[in-house]
């Protein structure tokens, strides 16, 4: 498994496992716990999470199903999560919405913890950037969680580069990376200067939803239809499946991207593994690219 170096004493591996969808898939604790099992022993030793996936459910199903059950995993393994969004009805409120204030991260970080099983995790991301955010407390927050040994290092996800800058002048600790969305579907954050920034910071990026959704394995409208001809044809030369092409599309980029799988199946996390092992030619790279913006380069 190839690895991504965050900082001289963090690196994740470069196929990081989402456990955004652990509460929907309806798996049993001992059905988790081998996921998780056969997912390390792949080398993926990196798993995301939220305090909002599944409706606050999934980082108390990891707890209980893995940590809680062999906890000498625990220093085997990579644990992200995030902070900032709150589902309606959480506080009495009736909109969903993004709040980075000191109580609000130290709450939701004491939570997590409690819920994963773990007294610290290695990498926390500010989920949404919150247009109210008071960055100086928000800074604050964050750097007080690393002094008390609570997080490692911190990471932001869904940022601009100019919001980075915004929320590095106030902070002690460097964010360490930016976790955006990135597929052949969604091709914008290459082009639109937040690559750019993250090559300027040195600074490697986590991509979630890799594979766009899964919109261009069934999708009917004409750019589905075009990116999945294209990925096929290009499978077909590399002897693999679809996604594992579209996997690397992302990891052939010089940035330096750690893919974020959203399957709670292992034979799927073994696809995306297995892209790591496929170097896309120019041609082959700029031909998904053409698919999915609907014109060539100029």
């Amino acid at each position: 498994m190839k690895r991504i170096k965050l900082n001289e004493s963090l690196d994740i591996s470069q196929v990081v496992a989402g456990c955004m969808r652990a509460a929907d898939s309806g798996m049993e604790e001992k059905d988790f716990l081998k996921f998780v099992e056969e997912c390390m022993e792949m080398g993926v030793t990196t798993f995301d999470h939220a305090p909002v996936y599944g409706n606050y459910t999934c980082e108390r199903l990891f707890g209980d199903a893995v940590l809680r059950k062999r906890p000498e995993l625990r220093h085997k393994m990579q644990i992200v999560t995030k902070t900032g969004i709150v589902l309606p009805g959480r506080n009495n409120n009736k909109t969903i919405y993004y709040e980075s204030t000191k109580k609000e991260i130290r709450k939701e970080m004491d939570e997590s913890l409690q819920k994963l099983g773990t007294d610290y995790v290695d990498l926390l991301l500010v989920h949404r950037p919150d247009p109210l955010a008071n960055p100086e407390e928000t800074a604050d927050a964050l750097d007080g969680l690393v002094e008390e040994g609570k997080v490692r290092y911190i990471g932001v996800s869904n940022f601009m580069p100019s919001q980075i800058t915004m929320l590095q002048s106030y902070m002690k600790n460097s964010i360490v990376t930016n976790q955006i969305e990135l597929s052949v579907k969604t091709t914008d954050n290459f082009f639109n200067g937040a690559t750019d920034d993250a090559f300027t910071r040195r600074m490697p990026l986590m991509a979630w939803s890799p594979l766009g959704g899964g919109s261009v394995f069934s999708g009917d409208d004409e750019r589905s239809v075009c990116l999945r001809k294209v990925i096929q044809e290009i499978a077909e030369t590399h002897n693999t499946t679809m996604d594992t092409i579209m996997y690397a599309w992302l990891f052939v980029h010089p940035v330096r991207i750690a893919a974020i799988t959203g399957t709670m199946n292992a034979d799927r996390i073994k696809n995306a593994v297995n892209a790591l092992e496929i170097q896309l030619s120019y041609d082959e790279w700029y031909q998904i690219l053409e698919a999915s913006r609907g014109f060539p380069v100029p």
